[in-house]
């Protein structure tokens, strides 16, 4: 390969794999901050290096089967009604750091509303795992969680 064809494809693959690693956008919102994904490995192992940052660790799945499931609207109100935050999931992890006290999570998917009380500790950190029934999930369209790990745990 000759020097003028060598370096444009160099410069292409190089700019490709930093496209690929970027790190995921930590957003904020009435003063919480939040991160989602988890759609890939890549964006996992990054989310499982955040959680530490985090004191709320939400994740969405389908409940039969375990796919994960993303594009969920999240809404966190805290005890006076006031909403802390409001978004919808670029994946099925959430990690959110919010002021301790209790909240109502009111989290939807496929037209189907869940709400949730939660509480969050002043250490260390409150896990919810949500399940709806989906359709894709169902016909075998839904996100399969990666196999080396378990599927979410099951509602009791």
């Amino acid at each position: 390969m000759n020097a003028s064809a060598f370096l444009p494809t160099l410069a292409a693959l190089v700019l490709a794999g930093a496209a690929l690693a970027q790190p995921l956008a930590v957003r904020e919102s009435e003063g919480a901050r939040f991160v989602s994904g988890g759609v890939g490995e890549e964006e996992r192992a990054q989310l499982t290096a955040m959680r530490a940052a985090f004191n709320l660790h939400l994740i969405f799945a389908a409940a039969r089967g375990g796919n994960y499931l993303a594009d969920v609207s999240v809404v966190l109100r805290d005890a006076t009604g006031r909403d802390v935050l409001a978004t919808n999931t670029e994946g099925p992890w959430f990690l959110a750091q919010v002021a301790p006290g209790r909240y109502t999570l009111i989290a939807e998917y496929g037209g189907k509303i869940q709400t949730r009380a939660l509480a969050v500790p002043a250490s260390g950190h409150a896990e919810m795992f949500l399940y709806w029934d989906d359709p894709a999930a169902l016909e075998g369209r839904g996100m399969e969680p990666e196999r080396e790990r378990k599927t979410a745990p099951r509602r009791r």
